[in-house]
């Protein structure tokens, strides 16, 4: 049978027209349900921004829920080049006179001269000897061995301690002398509890580096260039000592970072700027979420067209009880009770928050206790803070309400495409049936055509010959 290479051409019909129509027509369920997916994906992308913003919000609550925000407070120092000071959660106000009298330092040894560090010395174990009572010929509190490898070098020697990381740290130093190489050990820590003393079996190797602190300095191979030493410090006339020069916790929270000997003030005082800030980041996440619920549910009158969750039950709900959690009394941790307005903070028409600085710096200087019981407070269902970091992150949970609205949107575009297969399969199928019928049909339309063509020339031959 004759075949035709495109649809129509056989009967003179536009047949691949009318096909390019049935399909349009058929796939018309198909852009029904790609046009639902789009806004399911739209509103799902809403809920995600939704999300984003209640995650900030979290964020700024639970550092408001955590009474350390409360406490926050600030150092300054009078001579910088004295000190440098870092401030913990648990610092507390106070003004201190330091004079700092020595400075921490690390013990240093150095050896005797070597002509060639590259040249064999010897083999074995170092033995390094760490504590405070070495220095009187009293034991040691720790001991460290050092593998040297066979006829190591000097070279060897180092690399060997300083790949141990015994809390040594090794160097050659080259003195410019005829035999100008010079072992270098430095404790890794500084003050008399580093105190090492160093040996071993191997009289080669110690020839070069024995040293006992307790020894006579002819009887020892190295000798201490830098002695062990504490920092030693008054701090509003009481002495203290420290190991480093980081002296921790000397003033409660407070950490002392020594560079020179010297007087210095130290004036810790409450932070009441970065308490300001955080409460200022809390409204500003809540403003947010304002906005953006806003803008999600917007409704456009002129184009008649609405946003991806406009009329949604979940963000209305959500938006709720955010406000209702911030409109009551709390705990004022003394017996009373304290509110937002209290502190500064009030609502505004478009249900947005404002903060009132001069308000939230008076409460803060007449009850700084008030202000971090109702935001930290432990007792009951917890301070604001709390109460909304607990409440957004329940919205996340199996069976929040943000997590049940996305699970659900994810299962509907799930079963949208599994629709979408079925009706394409059977859309292709229903397309292939036509242009399987419509080839048909330009078959035997052509075939026709041929045959009243055939037909009529053998009439014309037949008049033609009658006529003659």
């Amino acid at each position: 049978m004759a075949t035709i290479s495109s649809i129509g051409i056989g009967s003179n019909l536009d047949l691949s027209s009318l096909l390019d129509q049935l399909k349009t027509a058929e796939q018309a369920p198909l852009t029904a349900i790609n046009n639902q997916a789009k806004s399911y994906q739209t509103k799902l992308s809403a809920f995600s921004q939704l999300q984003s913003v209640l995650s900030a919000y979290q964020a700024a609550a639970k550092k408001l829920a955590s009474a350390d925000t409360f406490g926050a407070v600030k150092a300054t120092v009078g001579s910088t080049d004295v000190m440098s000071v870092t401030t913990a959660a648990n610092a507390v106000p106070g003004n201190y006179s330091i004079t700092v009298n020595t400075l921490a330092t690390a013990q240093s040894l150095v050896s005797s001269n070597v002509a060639d560090q590259k040249a064999a010395i010897g083999g074995g174990e170092i033995t390094f000897d760490f504590g405070e009572a070495l220095a009187t010929g009293g034991a040691a509190t720790s001991t460290k061995k050092v593998t040297i490898p066979a006829n190591a070098s000097l070279e060897g020697v180092r690399d060997a301690i300083n790949k141990a990381g015994i809390g040594v740290t090794a160097s050659i130093v080259n003195d410019g002398s005829a035999s100008p190489y010079r072992l270098v050990l430095t404790s890794d820590k500084s003050g008399t509890q580093a105190t090492m003393r160093v040996s071993s079996a191997d009289a080669a190797l110690n020839n070069v580096v024995a040293f006992d602190p307790a020894a006579a300095p002819a009887a020892n191979k190295m000798q201490q260039k830098v002695p062990p030493a504490n920092a030693t410090l008054k701090i509003n006339g009481i002495d203290v000592v420290s190991q480093s020069n980081s002296v921790v916790d000397a003033a409660q929270g407070v950490t002392m970072n020594l560079s020179k000997t010297g007087t210095t003030s130290l004036v810790v005082t409450r932070d009441n700027d970065a308490i300001k800030a955080s409460v200022q980041a809390f409204v500003t996440a809540y403003n947010n979420i304002q906005s953006t619920a806003k803008s999600l549910t917007a409704f456009d009158t002129d184009a008649g067209t609405s946003a991806a969750l406009t009329g949604d039950g979940t963000l209305r709900t959500i938006q709720s009880r955010l406000r209702g959690m911030l409109g009551g009394a709390m705990d004022n941790g003394n017996g009373g009770t304290m509110t937002l307005i209290d502190v500064g903070i009030s609502f505004n028409k478009d249900g947005t928050m404002a903060l009132d600085d001069t308000k939230l710096t008076k409460a803060l200087n007449t009850d700084l206790g008030g202000v971090t019981a109702m935001f930290s407070s432990t007792s009951g269902s917890g301070g604001i803070g709390k109460q909304v970091s607990d409440y957004v992150e329940s919205l996340t949970k199996t069976d929040g309400a943000l997590k049940s609205a996305q699970d659900g949107i994810t299962k509907t575009l799930k079963d949208l495409e599994d629709d979408y297969d079925r009706v394409e399969e059977r859309v292709n199928a229903t397309i292939d049936r036509y242009k399987a019928q419509f080839t048909q049909l330009d078959l035997i339309v052509a075939q026709m055509n041929r045959t009243s063509s055939y037909l009529t020339q053998q009439f014309n031959a037949l008049t033609n010959s009658s006529s003659k």
